[in-house]
């Protein structure tokens, strides 16, 4: 479900004690230009299939779909050159001021961060944002094989004691709320970029 209040406003009135946020767009904006992202991709989906346009390029599911099909070695492939052109790409990060004033008053929750950006860029976005001591666990593209929409990820941070309930997404993205849709979670919409 999306909303228009504030996330504080919100978490008053639909008490959560387990937040999960994106990253890009939504704590922050990366600085990077993406035009040359499909390109590269492209080199890597052509070796396992020449034949076909690639969905895989345009869209989250499609890129789950060519794993499932093509297997460990395209995904590792696809993690390697995604990490090495965010970290090649990227400028730097746009912060979301109104949402990390909220993460560093944050108290009472138990804060998680899933992305489908790397590990690195993750990690080094959260340090210079001086908020990476505020997430108990990071879960990265790095650390599943398949990202949002898909819940993977969603099952590395899920206590099975904890009720559904109890957990919020935060993020920017259709890929974001499908996922929460998928577990059984709320969705709280960021729209600050």
């Amino acid at each position: 479900m999306m909303h228009n209040m504030q996330l504080r406003d919100y978490l008053a009135k639909n008490p959560k004690k387990y937040l999960i946020f994106d990253f890009d767009e939504t704590i922050a904006m990366i600085d990077m230009d993406w035009s040359q992202y499909h390109a590269r991709m492209a080199e890597i989906y052509k070796k396992f299939d020449s034949k076909r346009h690639h969905p895989a390029f345009y869209s989250y599911d499609g890129y789950n779909d060519f794993v499932r099909e093509h297997g460990e070695e395209v995904m590792r492939l696809i993690k390697t050159a995604n990490s090495q052109y965010e970290q090649e790409m990227g400028q730097g990060f746009i912060p979301n001021h109104k949402l990390i004033k909220f993460i560093n008053q944050a108290d009472g929750f138990r804060m998680f961060v899933y992305s489908s950006n790397s590990r690195t860029t993750v990690e080094r976005g959260l340090i210079e944002l001086s908020i990476k001591d505020r997430f108990e666990q990071i879960v990265s593209r790095d650390d599943v094989s398949y990202i949002k929409p898909d819940p993977e990820g969603f099952g590395l941070i899920y206590d099975p004691n904890i009720p559904k309930e109890d957990y919020l997404m935060i993020g920017n993205s259709s890929t974001d709320r499908e996922m929460a849709e998928a577990v059984g979670i709320d969705f709280y919409l960021v729209d600050y970029f």
